[in-house]
């Protein structure tokens, strides 16, 4: 948000004068005792008298509790004001230079139409922090104004602190550990049922999905969501009650709001709530100009209304709006480097919004005839649209290469996205069940799957409702369900979702079947010259009932077969059928007694211990 310096004119020496009305507004956000922000908008000149370079308006009073502070004005856009400030009883200091704020609404467009009409055709400023300050004063630098206005923006009720959320780094974090917030998790689950899949031991029972939302996609980074921050949404609806508008995103923007560095936690998301206030009711814009703020401790703010995860259009980047991202740092990153925490959030954000719009961070865009990068600064933008900027300051424009660095690394555009639901061994072969897609189209997709080195070929076209509900521009014919001819022994099997376009194919499951019985020992007693022994074995090459040894102290004793109805086994591993129980006593000399278990292979693989009692 900062602007570029224009040449300085001479000063005159002139004093202005003139407190004409003070008007405020108050703004509540959710239920009575909510967070909310107070809007004074004071006249700080005579109406019609004109203030050239020297000239000092008078210096009404403010709250004390404002933390961002904006001006009106008439007269030349471009002018530059010096805000004053000074606590009661305490000496004027300077807060800051101001004038017209870089970026915006497009000219021309019906939120730039409307927001002119709301401030009465003045040029509204970009806002800066004030602590502690009972009274406002501004010093014409450059040009010429008239009715000059301060916009006093202050939280209120008094901010409470509010713990870091879980997962995000703090401001002290070391930059190495970015790497480590940059883990994308291959899938997330959602919901669990009980399924069979082949492990290298044999069968075993995992969880499974029944719904991922976002497998193959870099995980959502924590997001404070706008009920969360405490947007009153009554602004927006009342300054635009048609909006918000979508568009599918191409480019990322990284702004610094030019305002404080110091915020605590709770002090970011009164900032938040106070820059939402400023732009709706000082600049008279619909909503927050950006989509997303991220404060120094690494938290992460939903800005536009519309949806984290949609293309939503701001307003913050002169004929940048529309199809861009729009984040922005909290603070003012001219000299200053944005922390460690800030630094990993931009970059896990745009993981994720890059993946799930499937912006290549690899593939230059053409904007208004000129070749960018993916990820620019918001000076970039300015530079082609005729709105000069130094946004987002020397140091944050610093960081970009680096961001630009890991996304190239780590965005998995083109990749389709999938999960493999359910893994079942039966008799002879393997059941694979889940769903895939490819982002850059609709259709279905096919699915490799490999036994050792022979392939075959299957579509994922099953009629998926909860993959189209997750991802509804995609459809929902995206399910697969796949049994595989494996023969009896070990063998690996591997299951690919094959890209239609510019990335790879996903490898979505490997895993190796075994011919080694499964089982467990169960249960053992004891009677007078007696152990008996039960439990349960079976071999995954066979639905037929195998053999089990017994051994004691170390010395076979006695086979048995596992002939035993067991219902439960039957619903556990399908297609096995239910005669895999045990139950059998072998004679023993008084005394304690070690007893173990083997299940015999059908087919000449290993036995398996399937456990070992004291008896």
């Amino acid at each position: 948000m900062t602007r570029l310096p224009r040449p300085r004119r001479r000063l005159a020496a002139a004093l202005g004068a003139g407190l004409l009305a003070t008007v405020t507004w108050w703004s509540f956000a959710g239920a009575e005792g909510a967070p909310g922000t107070s809007v004074t908008t004071v006249d700080a000149s005579p109406r019609g008298e004109v203030l050239t370079p020297g000239d000092r308006t008078d210096s009404p009073s403010i709250s004390s509790a404002t933390n961002l502070l904006g001006l009106q004005w008439r007269g030349e856009r471009d002018a530059e004001l010096v805000v004053e400030t000074r606590a009661s009883g305490g000496t004027w200091r300077r807060a800051a230079t101001i004038g017209a704020p870089d970026g915006g609404a497009d000219p021309g467009s019906a939120e730039a139409r409307a927001a002119e009409a709301r401030v009465g055709g003045r040029t509204a400023s970009h806002p800066i922090s004030v602590r502690g300050a009972d009274e406002v004063r501004v010093r014409v630098a450059d040009g010429s104004v008239s009715d000059v206005r301060v916009v006093a923006v202050a939280p209120t009720p008094p901010i409470r602190e509010v713990p870091l959320r879980q997962g995000v780094l703090g401001g002290g974090a070391a930059v190495v550990l970015v790497a480590g917030v940059l883990a994308i998790p291959r899938r997330r689950l959602l919901g669990a049922v009980a399924v069979v899949v082949v492990g290298g031991a044999g069968l075993a029972t995992v969880a499974a999905p029944t719904r991922s939302a976002e497998a193959g996609v870099p995980a959502t980074p924590p997001i404070i969501s706008r009920a969360q921050w405490g947007a009153d949404e009554n602004l927006r609806l009342t300054a635009c009650p048609d909006g918000p508008n979508f568009a599918q995103p191409r480019l990322a923007v990284v702004h610094h709001t030019d305002t404080s560095n110091g915020d605590s936690p709770a002090q970011s998301y009164a900032t938040v709530r106070s820059i939402y206030t400023y732009y709706v009711q000082g600049r008279g814009y619909c909503d927050h100009g950006y989509n997303f703020l991220i404060d120094r401790h690494g938290q992460i703010f939903e800005g536009r209304f519309g949806g984290s995860d949609r293309g939503v259009i701001g307003a913050h980047a002169t004929q940048f709006n529309t199809g861009t991202i729009g984040v922005a740092m909290i603070g003012t990153y001219t000299n200053a480097s944005p922390p460690s925490g800030t630094v990993s959030s931009l970059i896990r954000l745009l993981q994720w919004k890059m993946a799930i719009h499937v912006m290549d961070p690899n593939e230059a865009v053409t904007r208004n005839d000129v070749v960018l990068d993916p990820v620019i600064g918001h000076r970039d933008a300015g530079a082609i649209s005729g709105d000069p900027t130094a946004c987002p300051g020397n140091a944050g424009y610093a960081i970009l290469p680096a961001v630009r660095a890991w996304l190239r690394a780590t965005v998995p555009v083109g990749v389709p996205w999938s999960s493999v639901e359910l893994v079942r061994r039966t008799p002879g072969a393997v059941r694979m069940a889940g769903w895939a897609l490819d982002p850059e189209t609709r259709d279905p997709i096919d699915i490799h799957t490999y036994v050792d080195a022979d392939g075959t070929r299957s579509v994922a076209d099953l009629e998926r409702p909860d993959v189209g509900a997750a991802y509804p521009d995609r459809g929902s014919a995206h399910g697969f369900d796949i049994t595989a001819t494996v023969p009896p022994g070990t063998h690996s099997v591997c299951n690919y979702a094959i890209s239609v376009g510019k990335g790879r194919n996903d490898l979505m499951r490997c895993f190796t079947t075994s011919g080694r019985p499964i089982g467990n020992f169960e249960a053992v007693g004891r009677e007078p010259g007696w152990i008996a022994v039960a439990g349960w074995t079976l071999d995954p090459d066979t639905a037929d009932p195998i053999l089990l040894d017994v051994y004691v102290d170390g010395r076979y004793v006695h086979t048995t077969g596992a002939v035993a109805p067991r219902p439960d086994i039957d619903a556990a591993f399908p297609g096995y059928g239910a005669p895999h129980g045990f139950w059998a006593r072998v004679p023993v000399t008084p005394g304690l007694h070690t007893v173990c278990v083997y299940g015999i292979s059908a087919l000449a693989d290993p036995s398996t211990l399937l456990g070992c009692r004291v008896a």
